[in-house]
């Protein structure tokens, strides 16, 4: 079982984990609900140290979606230590067009992403984010056959 919050900040319940509350908000992702966004995300949110804030956090994911319509965040691996998660996420998607400047054009590709994520209470305030590009080219050359 994950650390309990009640020991770093009021949290919802007595039993709410840092684990849940991330779940929480990969249901939220998935859901595109972005008018949730708030519960989930500082409203000085920072992105690979680009301080976004919870407006430019919001844009991006919604813009990932304009570029992936299928996309869904899927958790293969979370590790909590509050007030950080980290977490491997996997993704079979088909992103339209170019795609971390590869030409996918809404071909399927399967990748993962390393994140790492830092919570001032229950809200995520700093993200750390890597994506598995070469998983990506790897497919693309077996496709191609060179």
């Amino acid at each position: 079982m994950g650390h309990r919050l009640d020991r770093w900040s009021a949290g919802p319940t007595m039993t709410t984990t840092l684990r849940d509350i991330y779940q929480s908000y990969l249901c939220c992702l998935n859901r595109q609900a972005w008018n949730e966004l708030g519960k989930f995300v500082c409203e000085d949110a920072e992105h690979n140290g680009r301080p976004f804030g919870l407006e430019g956090y919001r844009a991006m994911l919604i813009k990932d979606y304009q570029d992936i319509p299928d996309l869904h965040f899927n958790a293969d691996t979370i590790v909590s230590e509050p007030p950080m998660i980290a977490a491997r996420l996997t993704f079979n998607c088909s992103p339209k067009g170019e795609f971390l400047g590869l030409l996918l054009n809404g071909r399927t590709v399967s990748f993962a992403e390393n994140v790492i994520y830092e919570f001032e209470g229950t809200k995520i305030r700093r993200v750390w984010s890597a994506l598995d590009k070469q998983a990506i080219e790897r497919q693309l050359a077996v496709s191609t056959g060179k």
